[in-house]
């Protein structure tokens, strides 16, 4: 395993501990992290949770802020985005996490289509000061067929064909159509754009527009249907390999179970390493992990050490070139504007006092 290794996409909430942050990257063999801020109901967004764990943890993780689902419920505020993402990132993000094209996410909040003129202050910005983008677009296409759709996502939730949601491909196009108007923006797909089953598209996108990339974040679909198709995805991968970023979608959040699923985060790790490194692999199954009980047997990459080491570690270096510093002054006035949202909302301030303490002190 690279001793430089980077997890590009890990998940925490102040629920639970952010100690097993640490926990996950020794398990995992990971130098740094980056932490993705999710818009939430709950508290409008991680944001304040990506802070404190970066005050505790340090230079081990970098965190990419969500936007502000407020302005979602204020649509005529819209373009005040601008101004809130500039805040972030004088706060000490690094980045910014988009939620906003998962299917439950656009149900949930009132999310306009991205091609729409309300969206192009929020992109020009973006584009124009070069803030790297990580964005969970759509799902695995099987969650749009009714017979195809596994038994697992259906009960999670994630079952889109009832006409309630958000199509995928609409929400492809809506994507193209912005980046003919922000061709630079610089955005990594989360979970291979779920276009594992589409190569060429993809490499359509990659020779148009130059600052976008993929993680590989399992979906564990992402890695059977490369496989089956495997001389492709070999081209593919050793002709890209500056465009692909390693991450293992790890989640830690609530204290009131073991939030550290150590089975899981071990699975996760050797399915992305194991993938680029070797001709085959077999994963065993576990039903407390990603794959599930049954065995996965792969065809893999076999990549040569150099391109490996791009999508592990290099390619996450040259997008994210600083580990921006916290300011505490500025955090601890976004807090106070932070709770003057939730409290307009009816929504819960307490979960703030744990981060204004450790601001504070």
């Amino acid at each position: 395993m690279n001793k430089n290794l980077i997890d590009s996409h890990i998940h925490y909430d102040i629920s639970g501990s952010a100690s097993k942050i640490k926990d996950a990257l020794d398990l995992t063999g990971c130098k740094a992290c980056c932490l993705q801020s999710l818009i939430t109901k709950r508290k409008i967004n991680q944001n304040f949770d990506m802070f404190y764990a970066k005050k505790l943890l340090g230079d081990k993780v970098y965190i990419n802020g969500a936007l502000d689902s407020y302005l979602y419920l204020h649509q005529d505020k819209m373009n005040e985005m601008p101004n809130y993402i500039e805040r972030m990132m004088a706060c000490g993000m690094d980045g910014i996490k988009m939620l906003e094209g998962k299917p439950t996410a656009r149900k949930r909040f009132p999310i306009p289509n991205f091609d729409e003129a309300i969206f192009d202050p929020t992109f020009k910005f973006l584009e124009e000061n070069q803030i790297n983008v990580t964005w969970h677009v759509n799902d695995p296409e099987e969650f749009w067929n009714e017979k195809l759709v596994p038994d697992w996502a259906r009960k999670s939730g994630w079952f889109y064909a009832d006409g309630t949601y958000v199509n995928n491909i609409d929400q492809y196009n809506q994507i193209e159509n912005l980046l003919k108007k922000h061709p630079k923006l610089r955005i990594t797909f989360a979970h291979f754009y779920f276009l594992s089953n589409n190569l060429e598209y993809l490499s359509k996108l990659f020779d148009t527009y130059p600052n976008i990339a993929v993680d590989i974040t399992p979906g564990i679909e992402l890695f059977t249907n490369l496989s089956a198709n495997i001389e492709n995805a070999k081209s593919f991968f050793n002709k890209y390999s500056d465009r692909i970023i390693y991450g293992t979608d790890i989640s830690i959040d609530s204290d009131e179970r073991d939030e550290l699923n150590t089975d899981d985060a071990i699975t996760r790790k050797n399915l992305c390493h194991e993938f680029l490194s070797k001709d085959k692999t077999v994963l065993l199954g576990n039903p407390d992990s990603l794959l599930g009980s049954d065995d996965l047997y792969l065809n893999c990459l076999n990549l040569d050490d150099e391109k490996i080491e791009r999508i592990e570690y290099k390619n996450f270096l040259n997008r994210y070139q600083e580990n921006h510093k916290l300011n505490k002054d500025l955090i601890l006035k976004e807090i106070d504007i932070h709770k003057t949202k939730l409290k307009e909302l009816n929504l819960d301030i307490t979960y703030l006092a744990k981060i204004e303490d450790a601001f504070k002190n």
